[in-house]
């Protein structure tokens, strides 16, 4: 046993914390600015989002963006979010919705629009995770005359995010990303799509940043 623990150790450490994420994107509406603002909107949903009107707000969003439910996770991707997209040479401040909405208060349609409207900021970056599961790899080491295998199960989460105009209502960009993780928790999940957002948000030329 003394022999096999430093090797399993180094084989945890190698992987501890890691991910990987794919990210395909589409410009579903064309646009000739950069936005200036976002506010977050982190929804538990399986809606096929087509744009954030009045019957879309009742039924998949009105009590789901400030519930209780969800509130530990919502405030760390909220968080996540924020940190990745508030670095230097970045040109669009994001407003958490946390910092703008009550928690657990109802609200409708107007009142919503209302104060989102009220921080300035001209597009809604909504996310929602579409699935999340564990994935489970076996590693065999081999000692003199002992084998040992272990298990090892893998967080993976998919979402969709979509930027949606103020203005319009309308989603202009969508992502649709796939994280895998490896010995990672949710926040590390978090990290990589928050990461990979900015990326591409800049790339398609959405959002500016200086560098």
């Amino acid at each position: 046993m003394k022999t096999i623990l430093p090797v399993l150790l180094s084989v945890l450490l190698l992987f501890s914390g890691c991910a990987t994420t794919s990210t395909s994107t589409a410009k579903v509406r064309k646009t000739d600015k950069y936005y200036n603002g976002l506010m977050t909107l982190v929804v538990n949903t399986q809606i096929d989002f087509k744009g954030l009107d009045s019957l879309t707000y009742e039924e998949h969003i009105r009590g789901k963006f400030n519930n209780l439910e969800n509130l530990t996770y919502r405030k760390q991707l909220e968080k996540t979010l924020a940190r990745n997209f508030d670095r230097p040479g970045a040109q669009t401040r994001l407003v958490k919705s946390s910092d703008v909405f009550d928690l657990n208060t109802d609200l409708s349609y107007s009142q919503f629009l209302e104060k989102v409207r009220r921080t300035g900021v001209d597009g809604i970056l909504f996310v929602k995770q579409s699935n999340y599961w564990y994935t489970t790899d076996y590693t065999t080491i081999h000692q003199t005359n002992v084998s040992n295998t272990f298990a090892d199960s893998e967080p993976n989460a998919a979402f969709h995010t979509y930027l949606v105009d103020t203005n319009t209502l309308q989603p202009v960009w969508y992502a649709d990303s796939q994280v895998y993780g490896i010995s990672a928790g949710y926040d590390t999940l978090n990290n990589h799509l928050a990461r990979s957002l900015f990326s591409k948000l800049r790339k398609d030329k959405y959002i500016m940043a200086t560098y």
